[in-house]
């Protein structure tokens, strides 16, 4: 009977370390989380100045204009002094767009920044449940084990069988 409760009281150890060991997996991973959130955050909040001061700009006309402009020279036969008049708007316009490609690159970068923080939430939201559950499992075992260690102090028999003798007062008959 003995054998089996210390038998029964290493298996419980056993999955404790090995809960204990998956909640300490699962903090890590969200600390790395948290690590990669507060970086997205510091690189969002270091592009809004710039994308705050650009807002108006412009970006898709100007490659629109320039699209047009190099599908018709393309496609219909000018003149030699009206088509270079057109290949000078294609080089201002070309040169137009390479100014604002660096906010046509922040915009993208703004995009895959807060992509990137929607995905770190959602990752951390689906480990929460999870350390939830094993955190709860845990706090069973170890009141278990508190409540077993008092009544062992106390002398309790934790074998959970009540004997007639604890219950009852016998009169010894004379």
């Amino acid at each position: 009977m003995a054998d089996e409760i210390t038998d029964l009281n290493k298996d419980i150890e056993e999955h404790v370390k090995g809960l204990e060991a998956r909640k300490a997996e699962l903090l890590e991973r969200i600390s790395k989380l948290n690590g990669r959130l507060r970086y997205k955050q510091y690189e969002k909040k270091a592009l809004e100045p710039f994308l705050e001061q650009t807002k108006d700009v412009r970006v898709g006309p100007i490659r629109k204009n320039l699209r047009e402009l190099e599908f018709r020279i393309s496609t219909q036969a000018y003149t030699p002094k009206i088509e270079k008049d057109l290949v000078k708007q294609v080089k201002k316009l070309e040169a137009e767009l390479g100014k604002v490609s660096e906010v046509e690159k922040a915009r993208r970068k703004k995009m895959l920044v807060d992509g990137d923080i929607e995905q770190v939430l959602k990752e951390i939201a689906s480990i929460e449940p999870e350390l939830k559950k094993i955190r709860d499992e845990l706090n069973d075992h170890y009141e278990s084990m508190r409540s077993e260690r008092k009544q062992a102090k106390k002398g309790i028999k934790s074998d959970h069988m009540v004997t007639l003798e604890d219950v009852a007062v016998f009169e010894k008959e004379e």
